[in-house]
């Protein structure tokens, strides 16, 4: 199966500005986001608008920075590769980083002179539009190539883009939304796309080369475009039971597709576990591992947002929910994910082998003990329980996660400690 290679070349080489950007703006926009945890749970400043004025650039830098600079950057790699093609254009490639890049640092100035904030954003979202224009075309020009095996995976990155295009036109338009929640879980169907997407096509040589159930990969898709079209319709009209089909159904498309790569079980995979050993061997179970979690903490985020859908703007689940479903779609399956391609793709960026033998779970743990705290603080918050000394462990959440970024990093540098590019396939 066509897949990913150790040793850099055109696309891994245009990949790596796009991934270091995305590391700095993860951090950047965690760091923000532990500040405003700390609002959140009581922690105040001189200026008692500060810490609240923080929120919007913990988005800016996390959806508009590092997800859409990532999941550009990761196109511009995989695409081509699952091709055997290359970019028709490094040189625009990198045109659409500096746009992203300036679009973030308009929206930033913006926050920090409100005075010029309006012309200020129209510029940012221009950019963002620009450069986002510009990743489109090279990807809709390359998916024209049809992929010798598994092509549903196209189908998936091209609604992807397509999404990531039409946020783009919406917020140039200055069209704002009517549910709050759902407006930022159509922000997230981005990037879960490109998710399903570069799955299908890798992870059936992750776990043995075992084809996909195609009725249920066409079922998820079917039901991905569904959920694309009630998810922008419900973060544009005030309606219950848009939200809640809207939640329903990505429900149904995400549980299709898990059962279309053999996910949660479905084949023996006994004699594979016997054959393999070593660095394999620990490749293979944190695939295992990391992909089922990532589709738990997906199934929950959505069933919380299904809660909150279903509930009144009154009620004291209300913001727990509202929270969650926010909180474990985007650090839950977003982050572990990954934290699962993320090693797998370095060695094709870097040119260095990444040794899951030398792996350890503390990241994952601290993500996990992160996003529990933030649960419990949700809970202390909805029964107005909040008073230190409890407050001040409930601020720490924002700060595990900070901390599982860092020990990811660390963990795998160090796992690529004198190692060098060794021509071998890892898909």
């Amino acid at each position: 199966m066509a897949g990913l290679e150790l040793g850099a070349n055109n696309n891994s080489t245009v990949s790596r500005p796009f991934v270091v950007s995305a590391v700095v703006l993860a951090f950047a926009g965690s760091l923000v986001g532990s500040v405003w945890t700390m609002s959140l749970f009581g922690m105040q400043a001189e200026s008692g608008t500060y810490y609240h004025q923080v929120f919007p650039l913990h988005r800016a830098l996390q959806i508009d920075g590092f997800l859409t600079v990532l999941i550009m950057g990761i196109g511009y790699m995989i695409v081509p590769r699952f091709r055997n093609s290359t970019l028709p254009s490094t040189k625009l490639a990198y045109v659409s980083l500096a746009l992203a890049l300036a679009s973030i640092a308009l929206s930033t100035a913006s926050m920090a002179s409100p005075e010029k904030g309006g012309m200020q954003q129209l510029l940012s979202s221009a950019a963002r539009l620009a450069g986002i224009a510009v990743f489109a075309g090279m990807m809709f020009w390359m998916l024209r190539i049809r992929p010798r095996l598994l092509g549903l995976a196209d189908y998936f990155i091209g609604l992807s883009v397509a999404m990531l295009v039409a946020l783009g036109v919406i917020r140039l338009l200055g069209i704002g939304p009517a549910s709050a929640l759902s407006e930022v879980e159509v922000l997230l169907l981005f990037p879960l796309l490109m998710i399903f997407g570069v799955e299908y096509k890798t992870m059936p040589s992750f776990l043995g080369f075992i084809r996909p159930r195609k009725s249920a990969a066409t079922a998820s898709l079917a039901l991905a475009i569904v959920s694309v079209t009630l998810g922008v319709s419900s973060a544009l009209l005030d309606s219950i039971l848009l939200s809640i089909a809207f939640n329903v159904t990505l429900l149904g498309c995400a549980t299709a597709f898990a059962h279309s790569l053999y996910l949660f079980g479905g084949f023996d995979n006994s004699q594979i576990l016997k054959l393999i050993s070593g660095e394999k061997k620990a490749r293979y179970l944190y695939t295992m591992a990391y992909s089922r979690l990532s589709f738990l903490f997906l199934y929950a985020g959505i069933a919380f947002a299904m809660l909150f859908s279903a509930l009144s703007s009154s009620s004291d689940l209300s913001y727990l929910s509202y929270d969650l479903a926010i909180h474990l779609t985007a650090i839950g399956f977003i982050g572990t994910t990954i934290a699962l391609y993320l090693p797998l793709m370095l060695p094709a960026i870097t040119g260095k082998q990444v040794y899951f033998a030398r792996f350890n779970h503390a990241p994952v743990l601290l993500l996990v003990a992160a996003l529990a705290v933030r649960a419990a603080g949700d809970v202390v918050l909805t029964y107005g329980l909040l008073q230190p000394p409890l407050s001040y462990l409930l601020m720490a959440s924002g700060w595990m996660v900070v901390l599982a970024l860092a020990a990811f990093v660390v963990m795998v540098h160090r796992s690529m400690k004198g190692t060098t590019n060794t021509g071998t396939n890892i898909m």
